[in-house]
């Protein structure tokens, strides 16, 4: 059967490296850069990463969609609610329902971005599965399909599967554009099958977004998005054959357009065998390999540019920590090896670019062991935690790696009203320590450093601090400086009063003893800010408060309180407002009141709503300003809120 697989499109890295030498440096001088290769490309568009997530209820489905932005590491969540009797699942009984979702996954599908998720529903007498999918540029929610048979997903290419049919396994394949059956039976492969080396495609995929469908005799073709049949492709399954003439067992196939790999196995006992890997260019054999170990596995790069060798000395309950190679299929060169810390079966590799990749263990308890991102051409390795790794990996995203290495929990750093902006890699969070880009950090808080051998030293105004031996303290990656905050921002003046985290970012709020001089960060102007004023309700009309005159005042436009003003021009509170029966809109003053949304036709506000579409002269210029009514001689507030522009993965 095939496997869900999900892992993320990201951009090819290139390498450089810092020349060393002591220097100094001021806040508005860049550091001496020696450029190896091709700097990565920056795109002028936002950076951002799109995660999902559903909550179906008896009356309603709510989607929340969060952008987090690698740009500056903020996040903002949206919330949609969903009331359409027709999209809720059939046997849906509220309270008396035991209920479970499967984990959302986000794709940037040829027909736009999506967010899904298979819902499980039961009852005493059946149970259900539902496959929803929210279609971001439009903000409706599909119900895609609805059955007993628990659904598996392939959003990038458009396809949903079912592996039962009546309690027998038979494996039915459908479009994900047209809800119909596509094929019955076989296997759909993904690129960390042949990545993986379990198989060999011919022609070899000109991108890393595909998928192969394959009859249960190897009869394959590629797919086109929804299913549709494409070239013919042909695979070879590559485990491991046993001869009967020489008594070992191998796989070999074509690596690459002009590499051959043989990989055999013989002589086993006591849980080893003689392991030999013999590479093939132009005719030219090269052993890689000829030893006694328990296993050897094969990976190829993405653009089979790149060959990992993992050899594990024992197995199963006699495991011993194994052995990691890695080779150039160009020159056939190893160019790297090293041991691995666990002792644990390998299962597969994550690739995330040509030059990164993450190798994946079996543990009976995987949190207790950090899985670690590896940089082939820096030999560095970059611990990450496991939960937020698995939070990665499923999910699809549109986000483009440009000049990022570090992919998960961007920090978003704010300074009063200022926050700082990253061009490359955001400040990460890994071993219990925040990593910040030396050189924007430096410039934002007006820092000065000297950059010497044996000690870096930092300026600023009247305050210095130092760090020994920073070639222990500094980490450089792809021509970026990054530094963990400490004692010496703390000298500086620099001190985190407040650390907030999600599932997606992290955000430290810096009490800058320089408040309020040339040396504080400059604040965030915006064109527009979403404010909320008091009001009281007199008769049947609305008064500005005249005590309560201060603002409060949000740090975006569309948003304030709970309350949003989406895209698509639908209102959404957050908040139980099961009392409410419409909202009101105001004109610029305040003054009067120019119309007014009816709610009664939502079945239930107890976990927040979302409205119909507000009439586009209820704006002014773009803002609205909404009150929610309360009774006379009470106070309610009135929100003023732009609309955002039409949605865009690629802008925050």
């Amino acid at each position: 059967m095939s496997r869900v697989s999900k892992w993320l499109i990201v951009s090819l890295v290139s390498i450089f490296i810092l020349s060393m030498s002591e220097f100094t440096v001021s806040a508005s001088t860049s550091i001496v850069q020696t450029a190896q290769n091709a700097e990565r490309s920056i795109s002028s568009k936002d950076r951002v990463q799109h995660n999902i997530r559903f909550a179906v209820r008896g009356t309603e489905v709510a989607v929340t969609t969060l952008r987090t932005s690698f740009d500056t590491g903020e996040i903002k969540e949206n919330e949609h609610h969903f009331t359409d009797p027709a999209i809720l699942p059939s046997i849906h009984t509220g309270l008396t329902t035991t209920s479970h979702q499967y984990d959302p996954i986000v794709s940037d599908t040829p027909a736009g971005l999506k967010g899904y998720i298979t819902y499980y529903a039961t009852d005493d007498k059946q149970h259900y599965y539902v496959l929803y999918e929210y279609d971001y540029s439009s903000n409706t929610l599909r119900k895609v399909h609805e059955g007993e048979n628990r659904i598996y997903l392939e959003p990038q290419i458009g396809i949903y599967y079912t592996i039962y049919e009546k309690n027998v396994p038979k494996s039915n394949y459908y479009s994900m554009v047209t809800g119909k059956k596509v094929y019955t039976r076989g296997n759909i492969l993904l690129e960390r099958d042949f990545t993986d080396t379990k198989y060999v495609v011919s022609p070899i995929p000109q991108t890393r977004n595909f998928g192969v469908y394959c009859t249960d005799t190897l009869d394959c073709h590629y797919l086109d998005y929804g299913g549709i049949k494409g070239k013919k492709a042909k695979v070879s399954d590559l485990w491991m054959k046993p001869d009967q003439k020489t008594g070992l067992s191998t796989k070999a196939f074509q690596v690459s357009a002009d590499v051959h790999l043989n990989v055999s196995q013989g002589n086993t006992r006591d849980r080893k065998s003689d392991w030999t890997v013999v590479v093939t260019k132009n005719g030219k054999k090269t052993t890689l390999i000829k030893e006694r170990v328990g296993y050897v596995h094969s990976f190829i790069s993405p653009e089979r540019k790149t060959l990992v060798l993992v050899t594990e000395n024992g197995l199963d309950s006699k495991m011993e920590s194994s052995k990691v190679q890695v080779y150039d299929l160009k020159t056939l060169k190893r160019i790297r090896s090293y041991d691995s810390p666990y002792r644990a079966r390998t299962q597969s590799i994550q690739w995330i670019t040509e030059d990164e990749y993450i190798i994946e263990q079996y543990f009976s308890n995987p949190g207790s062991y950090p899985p670690s991102l590896y940089i082939i051409s820096e030999n560095k390795h970059l611990k990450l935690t496991y939960e937020r790794y698995i939070d990665w990996k499923n999910y699809w995203n549109s986000f483009q790696f440009s000049t990022i290495f570090f992919p998960m929990e961007p920090v978003a750093i704010k300074s009063d009203q200022g926050v700082l902006e990253y061009k490359g890699q955001p400040t990460f969070y890994m071993e219990g320590q925040h990593y910040v880009p030396l050189e924007v950090f430096t410039k934002a808080f007006h820092i000065q450093y000297n950059l010497g051998k044996d000690r870096i030293t930092f300026t600023r105004g009247q305050r210095s601090s130092s760090v020994n031996q920073p070639s222990k303290q500094l980490l450089t990656l792809y021509n970026q400086t990054f530094i963990p905050l400490g004692q010496w921002s703390k000298d500086l003046g620099l001190k985190v009063s407040e650390t907030k985290g999600s599932r997606y970012n992290k955000q430290l709020s810096i009490s800058d003893e320089e408040k309020g001089t040339d040396l504080a960060m400059e604040p965030k102007i915006l064109p527009f800010q979403a404010s909320a004023r008091w009001m009281d309700r007199v008769g049947d009309s609305y008064q500005l408060d005249p005590v309560n005159t201060r603002p409060m005042e949000s740090a975006v436009p569309d948003r304030i309180d709970g309350v949003v003003l989406n895209f698509d021009r639908t209102l959404t509170i957050s908040s139980s407002k099961d009392s409410i029966t419409e909202l009101l809109f105001t004109n610029p003053d305040y003054t009067s009141v120019i119309g007014k949304v009816s709610l009664t036709d939502i079945p239930e506000r107890k976990w927040g709503f979302s409205t119909a579409k507000i009439p586009e002269n209820m704006l002014q210029d773009g803002v609205l300003n909404v009150i929610i009514p309360v009774k006379e001689g009470k106070s309610t507030m009135v929100y003023s809120l732009k609309l955002p522009e039409p949605f865009d993965k690629n802008k925050f």
